[in-house]
């Protein structure tokens, strides 16, 4: 059974990663940070929206 995750990409090929920064960020997806629903990214970016401003964000579902 494949079941989907979410990741926060926070610009164009920039997500949110599971370590420390402002927030923290990757430019490899497969080493962003996997949410198990989209409340829960999208909580994710309203914390990383407190600490910088993304022009572009967005949500996206991926095969986890």
């Amino acid at each position: 059974m494949v079941t989907a995750a979410w990741v926060v990409e926070l610009e164009p090929g920039v997500w949110l990663a599971p370590w420390d920064g402002d927030p923290g960020r990757t430019l490899v997806e497969a080493s962003a940070t996997r949410y198990p629903s989209y409340v829960a990214a999208d909580r994710a970016l309203t914390r990383a929206q407190a600490c910088r401003t993304f022009l572009t964000p967005a949500i996206r579902e991926v095969p986890s």
